[in-house]
């Protein structure tokens, strides 16, 4: 097939990893693949460093050179214009041959809303591609013609994972922002200090409320206990250290390449009940999920998989061979594949 991809967020992002997983993927087995993005975005930084073939705009070059757009899919002879983001979407119906199938995957936190202009848009729109099955309940309430299809997203792993460490250390990889529920995990913490001898609370990870929040340790009296990390070089090598991986988000996750990298990794996942969360750890097997905001609950889960290290280690191997089976790059591929395939065998038989 040949294939673009329309990806212009102007940061890195869970949305944006999954389009680049994809398209290297499709690379990988063939496919004539473009990556189109903003100009000198990290996303289209690194699908260069992925060796895809990039095109870039600026933000309001796009909508200068339409024509220009259009005539270069033309060329490519685009089968199928896959549009990440809202603005990419509209960008696509403007510019893909009609031969070419428009799909729009949603990856993102909001859900969609129906309205005259949305409509009009899912009415041209060949398929659908939603990351979790809340948005996909969410596209087919909005727009009840439309062809809806679920592809959760899937990443590779570089190694076998390494035997859970026997300290009773958790693990937490994600940007500092009050949406990832670092204050959460923190008073959840304090339960647990009493209760589980060695604890300590490893946070990895970019953001803003970093320095913030490592003011807050010594007077909560966690100084000894939370670890805040700022940027890991080696994700693999602090997950490796950690006996249990916790994904404390208040909302978002809509994809979540951390709770999927626990989970390649071999070790049991603590997360909230929140986006396409729960479609990655089944229940009680793979993982626990509680609700988010709620430290009790939190820290009951945590002392569950850390006072019990033969259950830990039972279901971190049951998440590696779900991730394996489920999340790994190829069944995300061949899903996705199928309904490329199917977008273009509908539009064949439209024409």
């Amino acid at each position: 097939m040949n294939i673009i991809h329309l990806e212009d967020e102007p940061w890195d992002s869970g949305l944006a990893h999954y389009a680049l997983t994809l398209a290297e993927a499709q690379s990988f087995h063939g496919h004539r693949v473009e990556f189109w993005g903003l100009t000198g975005s990290p996303v289209l930084r690194d699908a260069e460093a992925r060796g895809l073939k990039t095109r870039s705009w600026t933000s309001t070059g796009a909508w200068r050179s339409l024509l220009d757009l259009r005539r270069e899919m033309a060329e490519f002879g685009a089968e199928v214009v896959n549009a990440h983001t809202g603005a990419a979407h509209t960008l696509a119906l403007l510019t893909a041959p009609r031969a070419a199938a428009v799909i729009r995957t949603r990856g993102d936190a909001r859900l969609p809303k129906a309205s005259v202009l949305t409509r009009l848009a899912a009415s041209r729109t060949t398929v659908f591609i939603a990351a979790n099955t809340t948005l996909q309940a969410s596209l087919q309430a909005a727009f009840p013609s439309a062809r809806v299809r679920l592809a959760c997203q899937g990443i590779s792993c570089p190694e076998e994972p390494a035997p859970l460490p026997g300290a009773p250390y958790v693990g937490m990889l994600a940007r500092f922002d009050p949406v990832k529920g670092h204050v959460t995990l923190f008073d959840a913490a304090q339960m647990l200090k009493p209760v589980v001898a060695g604890l300590k609370i490893l946070c990895a990870g970019d953001g803003s409320e970093l320095e913030r929040l490592r003011w807050q340790l010594k007077p909560l009296g966690l100084d000894g206990t939370v670890g805040l990390m700022g940027h890991v070089a080696d994700k693999w090598s602090f997950i490796a250290g950690c006996r249990v991986g916790v994904v404390a988000s208040a909302g978002s996750e809509a994809v979540s390449r951390a709770a999927l990298e626990w989970m390649a990794s071999g070790r049991p996942l603590v997360a909230t009940r929140v986006g396409g969360l729960p479609d990655l750890i089944e229940e009680g097997v793979t993982g626990l999920l509680v609700p988010p905001g709620d430290p009790k609950a939190l820290a009951a889960a945590l002392k569950v998989l850390l006072l019990e290290p033969a259950r830990a280690e039972e279901m971190g191997a049951k998440a590696r061979e779900r991730w394996s089976r489920h999340f790994s790059v190829e069944p995300f591929y061949q899903t996705t594949q199928d309904i490329y395939a199917e977008a273009i065998d509908s539009l064949s038989r439209r024409r």
